[in-house]
């Protein structure tokens, strides 16, 4: 699966409107995260690593917030201030 692949398959999972199947992926990608099967570019790796530590659930809602965000929408360097001040802009506008 690809990184695009992954960020679509939230999506959907959002817009299905939490089905259990839905649920039962995010159960598993939660799973996947926090044994470091898989990595999600999107986060740093302090970001992931706070995920982990903070459980499940944590990895869960820290995966639909970054599914509000397509991954084109920010311009600005990964890490950038300027880049956070566009994704604040995003989120207010949403």
């Amino acid at each position: 699966m690809t990184n695009h692949d992954f960020w679509m398959s939230i999506s959907d999972i959002i817009n299905e409107g939490f089905t259990s199947e839905g649920l039962a992926k995010l159960d598993d990608y939660a799973e996947q995260f926090s044994t470091g099967k898989i990595l999600y570019k999107r986060f740093s790796p302090s970001e992931q690593l706070g995920c982990v530590k903070g459980g499940t659930i944590h990895v869960i809602a820290s995966l639909l917030a970054g599914a509000e965000v397509g991954t084109d929408q920010l311009s600005a360097p990964e890490h950038s201030f300027k880049r956070e001040q566009q994704l604040g802009k995003i989120q207010e506008e949403s």
